[in-house]
């Protein structure tokens, strides 16, 4: 077990990921290739997207506005509440729709990723009937760690409401609510961080395992898990490692973004669209993609997505 733990290296697969890297893509250069494998990359991100809030600076005449403007909608509804609660309930309905189809979607992708990118092949229609069962497994495991976390902090939430309330009525010490903010603020970045690994792990780990042995979400987990005990430091490393190459790869990203919005008369923007932005990225996410499969394979011949027949 020792001989085996001293080859296991965070760096070595750096060079043989950029290597699958060029000979998936550029060996040869095939545009159709890349529309597709980037249709499967497009799909297994879906949620991984991110949302930009603007800085927004107010003056007293903003503030005054503000509160006429919600005086009228507030009096609106009250004057059809009927209405507005349907409607309300309607675009609630579409949302959590969009987000579960969404997560459908993605967890079907993450296996059709995985697949081009083992077998070095562009395809859509086998993997995605092929690893039907897997996919449906890791949704329902996806849903259920969603559901999980937003109840988690819809709970941190209460307590916290309840403190400010009483602050505006001054019935409370100032003190005490920093106290107890700062636990609230505490257990939410904590329950973070543990959905954030759990999210991690899963599509790193565990998604290769049932990709290899076709098995579902739980089985993957209990065998992580095993792997997890003998090799902890090892996964730890490759985890902070991992934060410095998706530091390295956003900024060049933004770069890219930069140099084609002010030097190519701003055809940057294509990075914006969906899709379309993910097969001009492609290299960028193949690479990151064959990274964790050439550094998990590392654990064990049982654990080589390369060893595929296409």
């Amino acid at each position: 077990m020792e001989a085996i733990q001293k080859i296991i290296s965070v760096i070595e697969p750096v060079s043989e990921a950029l290597e699958k890297t060029k000979i998936l893509l550029f060996r040869p250069f095939n545009l159709e290739k890349w529309f597709v494998i980037g249709f499967c990359a497009w799909l297994a991100n879906l949620l991984r997207g991110g949302f930009y809030n603007g800085v927004n600076i107010r003056s007293n005449r903003a503030n005054a506005e503000t509160a006429e403007a919600m005086a009228k909608i507030i009096g609106f509804v009250r004057e059809h509440i009927v209405i507005v609660s349907i409607s309300a309930g309607a675009v609630i309905i579409l949302l959590i729709t969009i987000l579960l189809l969404y997560l459908w979607l993605s967890s079907r992708g993450q296996f059709m990723f995985t697949d081009c990118l083992a077998k070095n092949k562009a395809q859509i229609n086998e993997p995605w009937r092929g690893f039907k069962k897997e996919a449906d497994s890791l949704f329902r495991f996806r849903l259920l760690v969603m559901l999980i976390s937003s109840t988690a902090i819809t709970a941190l939430s209460i307590p916290m409401a309840v403190v400010l309330s009483l602050l505006r009525t001054s019935a409370i010490n100032g003190i005490i609510v920093f106290a107890v903010s700062f636990v609230v603020l505490m257990l939410v970045l904590s329950a973070a961080l543990a959905v954030s690994l759990i999210v991690v792990l899963t599509a790193d780990f565990v998604v290769p395992i049932m990709y290899l042995q076709r098995t579902g979400v739980l089985a993957g987990w209990r065998q992580f898990l095993s792997l997890l005990r003998r090799y902890f430091w090892k996964v730890a490393l490759y985890l902070i490692f991992k934060v410095l190459i998706s530091v390295c790869i956003a900024a060049l990203m933004l770069m890219l973004v930069f140099v084609g919005c002010c030097c190519l008369c701003g055809a940057g923007i294509i990075f914006f669209i969906p899709y379309v932005g993910t097969v001009a990225m492609l290299p960028l996410y193949s690479f990151f993609r064959l990274y964790t499969l050439c550094f998990f394979k590392q654990f064990g011949a049982e654990f080589n997505v390369f060893a595929v027949k296409a």
